[in-house]
């Protein structure tokens, strides 16, 4: 009994991981429309007003 109690907890440990790791596992974010989102951020939380240099330098690569 200890042992196919055992094999079942271990293959549904070893499931579970292999779900997981192969990415079939549900994602939240699917259906967000990445437009709206970004309007809805800029709504709540304005964009800091730069002069132009420091526009300029923040446009800038960093690298990396």
């Amino acid at each position: 009994m200890r042992v196919w109690m055992l094999r079942g907890g271990v293959m549904l440990l070893v499931g579970t991981l292999l779900g997981a790791l192969s990415g079939c596992g549900h994602n939240p974010n699917h259906d967000i429309n990445m437009e709206q989102a970004r309007a809805a951020a800029s709504r709540v939380h304005p964009p800091p007003r730069l002069s132009p240099s420091d526009r300029a330098k923040e446009m800038q690569d960093h690298g990396g």
